[in-house]
């Protein structure tokens, strides 16, 4: 795990977040913001550790590449799990407001405006995963915490069978809380859950 750059960063978790989309050099150099040139010297260092699969498309050699990530590997999914949980740990004090959820959730996603403009946004929106006889305590659980809260907690609970259904309907909420948002709780879980709608 020893390249730890920013951008390594950005590219390993976009392309394990927004899994809906196809990314070619040009289109993944264009969302991190850096030259096709640096976007291809990260991608061959991936590559070389069997972290991503390039893949050309057509035989020329100016063919576009598509881009995945290789979850197959154990290693990239340790090394997911610990970029999830550092950005979790930026969000403390949500960790702290929400920490009766941690052990009866499969994960919790926070995201939406609370996470850029906490000031002016209207409310805070999670989603939790959850098994089907939790669907109470977690509401319970939420009550008592809006007690504590200013703006509306704005909660959606699915099972996993649930939320897999509504990424497979391309449901744009869903998809851009994954890609946008943070996972607060249970990283090896949402990674597990993960693994499962990419394959």
């Amino acid at each position: 795990m020893e390249i730890e750059t920013s951008t390594v960063k950005k590219v390993l978790l976009l392309l394990f977040k927004d899994f809906s989309k196809k990314y070619t050099i040009t289109s993944l150099a264009n969302e991190i913001g850096i030259s096709r040139v640096g976007i291809w010297k990260v991608l061959k260092k991936l590559e070389l550790k069997k972290y991503i699969i390039l893949s050309a498309v057509g035989l020329g050699k100016t063919n576009p590449y598509i881009i995945n990530i290789d979850l197959d590997n154990i290693i990239i999914e340790k090394i997911i799990c610990l970029y999830l949980t550092e950005e979790a740990v930026k969000q403390k004090r949500w960790q702290v407001n929400f920490f009766e959820l941690e052990r009866e959730v499969n994960f919790t996603i926070l995201f939406g405006s609370i996470l850029h403009s906490p000031q002016q946004a209207n409310d805070i929106d999670i989603v939790n995963i959850v098994n089907k006889n939790r669907f109470v305590k977690i509401q319970n659980i939420i009550d008592k915490i809006q007690k504590t809260q200013e703006k509306k907690i704005h909660a959606i609970n699915f099972t996993e069978e649930e939320f897999m259904q509504e990424l497979k309907k391309s449901n744009k909420v869903y998809i851009g809380a994954i890609k946008r948002g943070v996972i607060l709780f249970n990283q090896e879980k949402f990674v597990k859950f993960m693994k499962g709608i990419v394959k």
